[in-house]
């Protein structure tokens, strides 16, 4: 039987870079909570692998920390993707 996703290493890895992002911009939890429409619990359990992030979340999060804005960002997320064969 196959582990959730949520606890796969690869998801990790996704949110440790998204959290990075966010802390990196000086946003707080709440800030997040308050942009995307979420609780400050929400984002955390997001960020602790508690709860899963669904695509709409992930669209909102990637709007607010400007991700056409930051090349390296941006290259993260793509190769996340598997859309680019860079290591960002």
């Amino acid at each position: 039987m196959h582990k959730k996703t949520i606890h796969s290493n690869e998801y990790g890895r996704f949110v440790e870079m998204l959290t990075s992002e966010r802390k990196r911009l000086g946003l707080s939890q709440s800030e997040v909570a308050t942009a995307i429409d979420l609780t400050q619990s929400d984002v955390s359990k997001l960020e602790n692998q508690e709860r899963r992030m669904d695509v709409l979340e992930f669209k909102r999060i990637i709007h607010l920390y400007r991700v056409s804005e930051n090349p390296r960002f941006y290259s993260q997320i793509l190769n996340f993707l598997g859309l680019s064969s860079d290591e960002g």
